[in-house]
């Protein structure tokens, strides 16, 4: 099948060429009819009015007919005219010359050909007898051959330079349509992080370029992050998995003696897994190349109230929101999922602490703030990286995802993300950015 489909495949220079001679080959012959038709009827035209204006000297003549009239000869201006003359009356042929035959009566003028000659046929009616006058158009056969000549050489001509066109521009067109599928393939095959570089004034090359550059960003991006994730998933999974089989050895040997070893063995092997199930989504959601929000009018009061209320705190953690009733354009699952990982952060790096959310209205920022260890200048771009933790007071458990995640979805949904670290200690989150609708600040 593939060998059927290929052979009806054609280079470019194939195609223009193709197209132009049948374009031109359209064209003369649009022109051939055209001059044929008019030139026809040009000749038609003189002939007859030739055939016309003799016959009328003639019969203004003292005579006694047609027939004996001893002027009738000189009557005709064309001497040629008039030795191929045809005239018939009625049913009566009074002259033929050239034997053409008995014709039959039509009004006005006509072409016919009799063995391989053409002739004018002009009928009227003359003093109540119907009357053909007719001659051989010698001219217009001349002219007819002519034309078959020219029309043979244009079409010759047509083809001749529609080749030549055909290859030039074939080729000049072909040329960086050849340069991007090389680059394109070489791209595929070597090195994803090269880009289709050449320079072309035609406007549909150049967007052709641009298209596959970006659609070459987006293959690169998603076999990065692919990458990324297998070794991030291969990487982390293995002290889990170490951890799990030691457990599972650990119940072989001592279970049947100890049913507390069996116990706490296997509480802890579901916690690894839970832990390793948040881990798996959490790469999978970073893992998505396009994150497509659902933008509606959101309350962030109403908002961070049903995340608090699913939230576990310590008796000690006090919570304090000093939040208007903010209604801002964003996508609801989004910004809950915002909410949940910049408070699970705060309990986590400063347990048992004050934990502040409130409104700056000056720049229309939400501000997150804790009072833990804080984070040190060198780490504060570092902290949005996958599995990245600092060191010293703020490690502990977790994978270092929450706030990779956080990243992606304020840059989804077009926010502002910043962290800072007062001097009096702690950790600020500020998120700006909002396409507010309407507030209720009091």
């Amino acid at each position: 099948m593939s060998s059927n489909k290929s052979s009806f495949i054609f280079s470019l220079s194939t195609v223009l060429t193709l197209s132009f001679i049948v374009l031109l080959v359209l064209v003369i012959a649009f022109i051939s009819i055209f001059v044929y038709r008019v030139s026809t009827a040009v000749f038609i035209n003189n002939y007859s009015k030739e055939l016309l204006n003799s016959y009328r000297a003639f019969s203004n003549m003292p005579q006694r007919g047609i027939m004996g009239s001893p002027g009738f000869m000189g009557g005709w201006r064309n001497q040629q005219l008039y030795e191929s003359l045809f005239i018939q009356i009625e049913d009566t042929i009074v002259k033929d010359n050239d034997e053409i035959g008995l014709q039959e009566f039509a009004k006005g003028p006509r072409i016919t050909n009799e063995d391989g000659r053409t002739y004018l046929l002009y009928g009227l009616i003359e003093n109540g007898e119907k009357l053909i006058i007719g001659t051989h158009m010698l001219e217009y056969e001349v002219f007819l051959s002519a034309l078959k000549k020219t029309l043979t050489m244009g079409i010759l001509l047509a083809i001749f330079l529609s080749m030549a066109f055909g290859i030039i521009m074939g080729r000049r067109l072909a040329k960086p349509l050849k340069e991007i599928s090389y680059a394109l393939q070489d791209t595929i095959l070597t090195d994803l992080s090269k880009r289709i570089e050449m320079n072309s004034r035609v406007k549909e090359i150049y967007d052709l370029k641009e298209a596959l550059n970006r659609a070459l960003n987006k293959i690169e991006g998603a076999y990065r992050r692919q990458e990324q994730f297998s070794s991030d998933v291969a990487h982390e999974i293995r002290s889990p998995l170490t951890s799990i089989v030691g457990f599972s050895r650990l119940i072989s040997r001592w279970g049947i003696k100890d049913p507390d070893i069996v116990s706490e063995a296997a509480k802890n092997i579901t916690e690894i897994a839970e832990s390793m199930i948040t881990l798996t989504e959490s790469l999978l959601f970073l893992a998505k190349p396009d994150l497509k929000p659902e933008f509606s009018a959101v309350n962030l009061k109403k908002a961070l109230d049903e995340v608090l209320s699913l939230l576990s705190f310590s008796e000690n953690t006090e919570i304090k929101v000093r939040l208007p009733g903010i209604i801002v354009m964003t996508d609801e699952k989004l910004i809950q999922l915002v909410f949940k990982i910049l408070l699970e952060n705060s309990i986590k790096h400063a347990p048992g602490k004050p934990i502040e959310i409130l409104w700056e209205n000056e720049t229309s920022t939400l501000i997150f703030k804790d009072y833990g260890p804080g984070i040190p200048e060198k780490d504060k771009e570092k902290i949005f990286q996958r599995f990245y933790k600092v060191d010293s007071s703020r490690t502990g458990s977790g994978y270092g995802l929450g706030l990779s995640i956080l990243k992606k979805i304020t840059d989804v949904l077009g926010l502002t993300l910043r962290v800072d670290t007062p001097e009096t200690g702690g950790t600020m989150f500020f998120l700006g950015g909002w396409n507010e609708v309407h507030s209720m600040r009091g």
